[in-house]
């Protein structure tokens, strides 16, 4: 089984970095010229302002999905000690529906996998244990489909020989998937 990479969309980072410098350059506009509630423009110049920063960075050291036999890491962006998350230790992808909008790549660690903490109890109040960041090339959906299948090669491998090899180039997925229907141990808004 081949090592396979993804990249984040740098288009895509863009349009969230330009949309943030024009909200930041409203934001300015109005600290500049206040009409009597100065600090709401103040707090959404400096809000806007890291969204910039952020964007830009992610600009300069995208995001990136390594996937090999072993499992998967994101590195890249804010990740600063990147984390190899074994396949075996987690159920398939799904993609949820975020409480106010936006839909997110979700996985939930198989039990007894992981210790409770403060932040497993956080995620499971958003329908799943991690996720992946956004701005991937594809759809959420397409994602999931991919993922799946590659994790379903790598479960499968045995001795070295994958059943049904998958292409570097993270193209075409196989015949066989489960297309991110997978249900989590809670009940999310699958999409």
């Amino acid at each position: 089984m081949q090592p396979t990479e993804i990249s984040v969309a740098r288009w895509k980072i863009g349009l969230y970095l330009a949309g943030s410098l024009a909200l930041a350059g409203m934001a300015l506009v109005a600290v500049l010229h206040p009409d009597g509630e100065a600090w709401k423009a103040q707090l959404g110049l400096l809000f806007f302002g890291l969204c910039v920063a952020v964007f830009s960075l992610l600009m300069v050291r995208p995001q990136r999905l390594l996937m090999d036999r072993q499992g998967f890491t994101v590195v890249g962006g804010l990740v600063l000690t990147p984390k190899t998350i074994a396949w075996g230790d987690i159920e398939p992808f799904f993609v949820y529906r975020m409480p106010r909008g936006g839909k997110m790549i979700g996985y939930n660690y198989r039990p007894g996998v992981r210790q409770e903490t403060i932040m497993t109890r956080l995620g499971r109040a958003l329908a799943a244990d991690g996720s992946l960041p956004k701005g991937w090339p594809k759809s959420q959906e397409k994602m999931v489909e991919e993922l799946n299948a590659y994790r379903e090669q790598a479960l499968g491998a045995t001795g070295g020989a994958m059943a049904s090899p998958m292409a570097n180039t993270f193209g075409a997925a196989p015949a066989r998937t489960t297309f991110g229907m997978a249900q989590p141990r809670r009940t999310p808004t699958v999409t």
